[in-house]
């Protein structure tokens, strides 16, 4: 490893902004999951552990003050338009990869799974990328939280 260059894992460490989220098709087409002005942050700890949130900016609140009066069609819409997970993460540097093992999830059928992730770090930007088994291809864009593009 060169002397200057900061080990990969270690960069992982802090808070980071969402600045985009994009899915670009076998055929080419791109589209935004939660949308151009999607939101989230991800962050990354010393011991070992991570969290990550992302969701449309604009939601559309309960008619209910009460989550749990909360009409199914409601319900289907909050969980559509937000996916959290935590757990712990480890860094492949070699490989250039962070696989985030889940501890807990909106989507349950993470939990207990490892999601590997490409990454490169440019600056204050992390960017992480995947494959999906369709054959598209995902990449986020995050901020350092400190110098955050947007929140």
């Amino acid at each position: 490893m060169n002397a200057n260059k900061p080990n990969a894992a270690d960069q992982f460490i802090g808070s980071w902004s969402l600045v985009s989220w994009s899915v670009t098709a076998p055929d080419g087409a791109v589209t935004y999951p939660y949308g151009e002005d999607a939101i989230g942050r991800i962050m990354y700890q010393p011991e070992g552990k991570m969290v990550a949130c992302l969701m449309h900016r604009q939601r559309t609140p309960f008619a209910s003050g009460n989550r749990h009066e909360a009409t199914s069609a409601e319900c289907i819409a909050a969980y559509r338009e937000y996916v959290s997970y935590f757990g712990s993460f480890t860094v492949q540097e070699s490989a250039d990869t962070v696989t985030h093992h889940v501890e807990g999830a909106t989507f349950s059928n993470w939990i207990g799974t490892d999601l590997v992730r490409n990454f490169v770090f440019d600056g204050n930007t992390l960017t992480l990328s995947l494959v999906a088994p369709n054959g598209s291809t995902h990449q986020l864009i995050w901020a350092n939280a400190k110098s955050a593009i947007r929140s």
